[in-house]
């Protein structure tokens, strides 16, 4: 058999890597800032669900192949450490599957295309770091001299891609930098050297009413300082409390933990306000029959009582009066539980005036720990005096008639958390403006953390594309390198002509690939590099003012949109290393042996 018949077995028999081309091409709309929203239907139950990105997409489809299941897996990853960047890792992951088929049916081995792939990620995440610009750039960028500015001084920014305008708090925080006492005068000019509205404005990416709720919970952190001396945004004190049934514009920040109660709860808290409380912490959920992480019961081992049991109390309800009686004695107030808590107990607590919070999440009982002093406990029957926390206080904030819940909000005096209440008339949107609020909150923590941003509005997608083909331009010990290497330029030109179309600066992918060719060209011709031409479609207008204006909009477009270093590059890395998974997997699977072997070459071309 030659070599061709046997390179297109083996693209025909390579399943995953089409599998995984396919899934995320359903991704393809939510690229951009202009995403496209998707109804989820579950034909079983009939029930629908509205979704805006590829987390929450992947997260609803029913994937039962194990390449679905791993993009979920690395989506799902990167949304939870960084909470940006997971519809680019989808695309990519898509367009370099279809590479690695496009190299297999080419004849390449599995080595030459993992190689190639990688060299090619490699070279492009060079050129991008070299071209990353610091805060300080940024923040001069983001101030122009004729900028407006209100009566208080704040700024008035524009809305991305021209929407109406909006005012944000100018606010100084600390630069990333390492001093000692020589150069302290330095140091006290180099950390208001940017503002941090201005850096929130370049990477909000179209969601400015978000941004702003994260500039105003910032605000009341207080610009929270570390140990380093190093201003930034602590993601890990801001809380989300989703309300239906109110319009966005009554979405805002409130000190504190906001949270939604239930109607019968609401008397508790009647009660609770106006005084001083005592707070406990369980990490767990709170029921007679649960038991911590870990716990493992006694094989073989019966339990005989020396008495019968002739109360008629079961063990449940005796497990129930003995925490009750714990909770009184100690003037437990508040129990703030991260699980769920028994239906019964929970009932008790109401009649005895004790407000649970369930479902608490771990980085609120922290901060409650360190500034009430309460210990966090795995079971009730642990607490004593001393897990006791104090100068706790709770206040309603609003009720809602629709559902009949309360909104709620539990205050100290030393704790810096932060509740963004989210707003909306539509609840199938909730849930998508919550997600919003936390990637422009992450987007701005991560940009302060790097110190530097990359340039966005696809600017540093073609800058990929430039260096990919100067690369090809050079002599090359294994000529496999400069095909893989221009194919993964043509899945940068699409992943960038994909955002133009989302964006509606095109009509086709056909005039973006052209648009993007017209500015390499200008490149090779010793032209800047520049991403303006992308966001310009000149050609549809007849006007020389139109023209004019059209040109002045993108120009500040491409100036104020900026990408986070970490999470780009993380994304990049993820969709590469799946797509090397999955092709290595399918090749093992095939041919039945591991590249790492001594095994002929040949059984490499399927």
């Amino acid at each position: 058999m030659s070599r061709a018949s046997v390179a297109s077995i083996g693209q025909h028999h390579h399943i995953a890597l089409q599998q995984l081309e396919a899934i995320a091409t359903t991704s393809h709309s939510f690229l951009g800032p202009n995403k496209r929203q998707k109804f989820i239907q579950d034909e079983d139950g009939g029930s629908a669900v509205l979704v805006s990105s590829c987390v929450r997409l992947l997260e609803n489809m029913e994937l039962q192949c194990s390449v679905g299941q791993l993009l979920t897996e690395t989506v799902r990853s990167q949304h939870k450490i960084l909470n940006s960047g997971t519809n680019s890792l989808a695309f990519l992951a898509g367009i370099w599957s279809r590479v690695a088929l496009d190299c297999l049916h080419r004849g390449m081995t599995v080595l030459d295309i993992k190689t190639g792939m990688t060299k090619a990620l490699e070279l492009c995440l060079e050129a991008c770091m070299q071209s990353a610009v610091c805060l300080k750039e940024v923040s001069s960028r983001e101030k122009p001299s004729n900028t407006p500015s209100d009566s208080q001084g704040n700024l008035v920014t524009e809305r991305f891609l021209g929407v109406q305008d909006t005012t944000m708090p100018k606010e100084n925080v600390r630069s990333t930098m390492k001093h000692s006492r020589h150069f302290s005068s330095q140091y006290e000019e180099a950390k208001k050297s940017f503002d941090v509205s201005h850096i929130a404005r370049a990477v909000s990416h179209g969601c400015e009413a978000s941004m702003n709720l994260v500039l105003e919970a910032c605000k009341l952190q207080g610009n929270i300082t570390d140990e380093c001396g190093n201003g930034a945004l602590d993601v890990q004190k801001l809380v989300t409390c989703p309300v239906p049934g109110l319009s966005e514009k009554h979405s805002h920040v409130l000190h504190g933990y906001v949270v939604l109660i239930s109607d019968e709860q609401s008397s508790v808290v009647q009660h609770l306000q106006e005084r001083t409380l005592n707070i406990a912490l369980v990490n767990g959920d709170l029921s007679e029959k649960y038991r911590h992480v870990g716990f493992n019961r006694p094989a073989r081992v019966t339990h005989i009582a020396d008495h019968a049991n002739m109360t008629g109390v079961s063990q449940e309800e005796h497990w129930i009066q003995s925490a009750l009686k714990t909770l009184c004695e100690l003037s437990i107030n508040i129990l703030l539980v991260s699980g769920v808590v028994s239906i019964k107990l929970k009932d008790h607590c109401i009649s005895s005036n004790i407000l649970i919070i369930e479902r608490t999440r771990s980085n609120i009982l922290k901060d409650f720990s360190m500034s009430t002093g309460a210990v966090l406990m795995s079971y009730i029957t642990q607490l004593n005096e001393r897990c006791v926390g104090r100068g706790v206080k709770v206040r309603r904030w609003r009720e809602f008639g629709r559902d009949g819940s309360t909104a709620i909000s539990i205050t100290t005096a030393g704790t810096s958390l932060v509740t963004a209440v989210i707003t909306s008339s539509v609840p199938a949107e909730l849930q998508s403006l919550e997600d919003r609020f936390w990637s422009c909150a992450h987007r701005l923590h991560q940009a302060l953390a790097d110190g530097k941003l990359l340039k966005g509005a696809a600017a540093t997608e073609l800058l990929c594309i430039r260096q990919l083909y100067k690369s090809t331009q050079t002599e090359m010990e294994n000529p496999h390198e400069k095909v893989v290497m221009q194919l993964m330029a043509a899945g940068w030109m699409d992943y960038i002509s994909t955002l133009m179309l989302n964006c509606g600066t095109v009509l086709s992918k056909a005039e973006a690939w052209t648009a993007i060719a017209h500015q390499l060209r200008l490149c090779e011709d010793g032209g800047p590099m520049s991403a303006k031409v992308l966001w310009a479609p000149v050609e549809r207008h007849t006007s020389v003012d139109c023209i004019r204006n059209q040109n002045e909009v993108e120009t500040d477009v491409s100036a104020a949109v900026y990408d986070n270093v970490t999470v780009k590059f993380e994304a990049w890395r993820r969709a590469l290393d799946l797509v090397l998974l999955v092709l290595q997997s399918d090749t093992e699977i095939i041919t039945g042996v591991n590249e790492r072997e001594n095994v002929s070459k040949e059984f490499m071309y399927l």
